[in-house]
């Protein structure tokens, strides 16, 4: 199968920008609220042949690639496979991205040591996640330490803290943090913080604010298309992963068996994908039952938790599948317009760089 004749084939030139590598789920955490279910008995992993073989793939496919994003689990835990990951990207003139929980910055001599690897692989960024889950595993020192050691080096560094519950205050330490702030008045280009929205994977959790309910959700998702996942069992996702491990139809297929270029074109054959894309979980859950669900679904607290219910509630099912059809010619004309625009962007930009 290839991309259906409805779709503009000019859409391969503008999606995906991203490639997100999961090398493996293994972490040395074990949040109660971890969208993987990751801990440190996990041994599955892809090697770093897999990783190279994934780079290659998506570089020989995808012209609009830009971004290496390596993710987990703890993806440190690979050591010098990651940082040898990390340089075979960079060598190919793309940018990279690591998400890490900063274990490896107890101590700030080897924080120092892995800012110093880092930056001779030619890392661009450094996410970090921490907040009240995290700090059960991680201290919040060790992520102070990473951080003084990457901005040192003048690697960007995102701290991400979760949204805390009544109890907590991870995000009021983190502003006051005399690191954070040294890194912002010194590098303000170089470090940013952030409190991320939050969503629980199971009835296990503590309350994180009240939930912004699916009436806020109106957007199309920004994730689905514009990003690939490679997952420790090569699989590809088409999504930014908190929710593919449970949402089965957001795995498109095996690369043990097929390439990821094919892969990915046939997933312009899902309208559920493009819709999605176009309208978000939110905005279909609309059209489908009307405004009156925005009460129902009030508890909801993120869009992927929204994707979720889109995906496996068996009203909702009932419903996609009888009336799905009302809204492909709109929304297929819109999808092929945006990537008109696009194409159109990158012609005016490509034209600007070369006058």
């Amino acid at each position: 199968m290839a991309i259906p004749d409805y779709i503009d084939r000019r859409v391969l030139s503008v999606f995906p920008d991203s490639l997100t590598i999961i090398p493996t789920y293994r972490c040395n955490a074990q949040c109660e609220q971890c969208c993987f279910e990751s801990n440190p008995r996990i041994r599955t992993r892809l090697s770093l042949d897999d990783i190279k073989r994934s780079i290659d793939a998506a570089v020989d496919r995808f012209e609009n690639l830009k971004l290496i994003v390596f993710s987990g689990g703890e993806v440190f835990l690979l050591k010098e496979d990651l940082f040898e990951a990390v340089a075979y990207a960079a060598k190919k003139g793309l940018l990279t991205r690591c998400v890490t929980n900063a274990f490896w910055g107890r101590k700030p001599a080897h924080a120092q040591a892995v800012a110093d690897r880092l930056q001779s692989c030619g890392v661009a960024e450094i996410n970090i996640s921490t907040g009240m889950d995290h700090q059960r595993w991680v201290p919040f020192a060790s992520v102070e330490h990473a951080v003084e050691a990457l901005v040192g080096k003048d690697i960007f560094t995102l701290v991400t803290v979760e949204r805390d519950s009544e109890t907590s205050d991870c995000f009021a330490q983190a502003t006051q943090s005399d690191v954070f702030q040294a890194a912002l008045r010194s590098k303000p280009l170089k470090f940013s913080l952030q409190c991320n929205s939050w969503m629980p994977f199971n009835d296990r959790y503590v309350q994180r604010g009240k939930p912004a309910g699916l009436a806020a959700l109106t957007q199309g998702c920004s994730q689905i298309f514009h990003n690939l996942v490679v997952t420790p069992r090569e699989e590809l996702a088409v999504c930014c992963g908190l929710t593919f491990e449970h949402i089965d139809e957001l795995k498109v297929g095996s690369l043990a068996s097929r390439s990821m270029g094919d892969l990915f074109e046939d997933t312009f054959r899902d309208f559920l994908k493009i819709w999605i894309h176009m309208d978000g979980p939110g905005d279909i859950l609309r059209k489908l039952f009307g405004e009156a669900i925005n009460d129902e679904l009030s508890g909801v607290h993120h869009i992927c938790q929204a994707c979720a219910i889109l995906h496996q509630h068996p009203e909702v099912r009932r419903a996609l599948q009888e009336r799905y059809h009302e809204f492909v010619p709109d929304v297929i004309a819109r999808f092929n317009l945006r990537i008109a625009f696009r194409q159109h962007e990158k012609a005016l930009a490509s034209g600007r760089g070369q006058s």
